[in-house]
């Protein structure tokens, strides 16, 4: 789920970052490298993922700049392109793209993934839209331009994701339930090269705090599936059974409680300082030691830097609230209950069936389970199992029309702050699942029978 429309910058001006050393994270150095291109690549949670999967980013294409200078400052060092709007990868543009990637020993791209913006097919998107008819809305179609690419660049594979109410969504008021993904088969089923599978997964299932549905469809190049009995080979179809299929990864992994992700950072002097610029505790168990591990294996230990642990400026009546909340297993007394917020505070452990939050853009939806506040940026971004390194740039969060737009006035620009970049991201460890199941699944198994 990504920012994006029309940009008119000039692919001309588009600068290379050129560095000897791959940097991806948490993948050996010995194994070989896959690369990808990642379209509509938000802040960078897919990408990241695939990275720690053994994938290396070949081009990234985001329209926001503030998510864009995130996915730049997260990655240093690293030999990628940066685009903005997908309509400047034009066929010329790609064709250079493609003989450059060639002079550098890279004749077959491994992966083209995606996630087109969805703000007509979300249910916080759909009650932003205004009423306005989502064949209308320009990014509700951009799905179309990342099959224009994945034709001219023609990867061994591509991956496609949205949210869960793109199955389900009309392009107007009195169409037919479900028209839009129905649109969505067809136009990747022009890919004629390719078998194509999707389904349904629940991040949670995955090992994810949180629940988070997404739809993630999955195209094989007809060469690579060659390689395979014909077991491996099935008919495309309109079901959702890519994880039968095994074009998916099968469900696996316990998702750490709140508590488990989250206790390290408890400062219990946080009412009287605006942030928390240093761990005010050493880790307490495995989740929390990978999430403060640095790139370069280091651990951070207690009192090292912390970032993106800003608090929110709560008055004496919410704060008193968010007690009471706490206090009573979340119930909202009824003094305090509004017709905007219907806040929820965060479970410490998870009830039988594992998470039932998912991180979205609102921060304020949610109170801690503990202290009386709302989530910082950076326990935002453990939810999407985000490092504690990685970064964020733009503003903290902003409201309204800057974050809604107006399409019914034609405005089509939002703000993407950084609470809402987090919540727009695939979960790190979901695509770092996906991602490895795409590498021994299908490309290293064709790596070697290619020898």
């Amino acid at each position: 789920m990504r920012n994006g429309s029309r940009h008119s910058q000039s692919t001309s001006q588009l600068p290379l970052f050129a560095s000897p050393t791959n940097g991806t994270n948490g993948a050996s150095s010995a194994k070989k490298k896959f690369c990808f291109v990642d379209l509509f690549a938000g802040c960078g949670g897919l990408s990241l993922g695939l990275e720690e999967a053994g994938f290396s980013p070949l081009l990234f294409s985001e329209l926001n700049p503030d998510a864009a200078a995130t996915y730049i400052a997260n990655r240093v060092g690293m030999n990628f392109i940066p685009a903005g709007d997908v309509y400047q990868l034009t066929d010329d543009y790609l064709r250079l793209l493609k003989l450059y990637w060639r002079y550098q020993g890279i004749a077959d791209v491994d992966l083209v993934c995606g996630g087109p913006p969805c703000q007509g097919f979300s249910g916080i998107g759909h009650r932003r839209s205004f009423d306005v008819a989502k064949k209308d809305i320009p990014s509700n179609h951009l799905f179309e331009e990342m099959v224009r690419v994945i034709g001219f660049i023609r990867p061994k594979l591509f991956l496609f994701e949205n949210v869960r109410g793109l199955l389900y969504s009309r392009w107007t008021h009195g169409g037919e339930k479900g028209e839009i993904f129905e649109a969505v088969l067809t136009s990747f089923n022009t890919l004629r090269d390719y078998r194509i599978r999707w389904d349904l997964l629940h991040a949670k299932d995955y090992g994810v705090p949180q629940n988070r549905p997404r739809v993630f469809l999955v195209g094989v190049r007809h060469d690579v599936l060659a390689y395979f009995s014909p077991e491996h080979v099935p008919a495309t179809s309109k079901v959702a059974d890519a994880v039968t299929a095994e074009f998916l990864p099968s469900a696996g992994g316990k998702p750490p409680t709140l508590e488990d992700l989250l206790s390290d950072l408890e400062d219990p002097n946080f009412l009287d300082v605006e942030a928390t610029v240093a761990y005010p505790h050493e880790p307490k168990n495995s989740t929390q030691i990978n999430l403060r591990t640095t790139r370069s294996g280091q651990l951070m230990r207690k009192g090292e830097p912390l970032t993106e642990h800003e608090y929110s400026k709560h008055g004496p009546r919410i704060r008193r609230k968010f007690e009471l909340m706490i206090a009573n297993g979340g119930a909202i007394p009824a003094k305090f209950k509004t017709k905007k917020f219907a806040q929820r505070v965060f479970p410490r452990v998870w009830d039988d069936e594992g998470p039932n939050l998912t991180a979205a853009s609102l921060p304020d939806d949610y109170v801690h389970y503990r202290q009386p506040r709302a989530p910082t940026v950076r326990e935002w971004a453990r939810l999407q199992t985000f490092p504690d390194w990685y970064v964020f740039k733009g503003s903290r969060t902003t409201g309204g029309r800057r974050r809604a737009g107006d399409p019914s006035a034609g405005i089509w620009e939002r703000d993407v702050p950084r609470f809402t970049q987090i919540g727009n991201a695939v979960p790190v460890l979901l695509a770092k699942r996906i991602g490895d199941h795409l590498r021994t699944k299908f490309l290293e198994r064709v790596a070697e029978k290619a020898k």
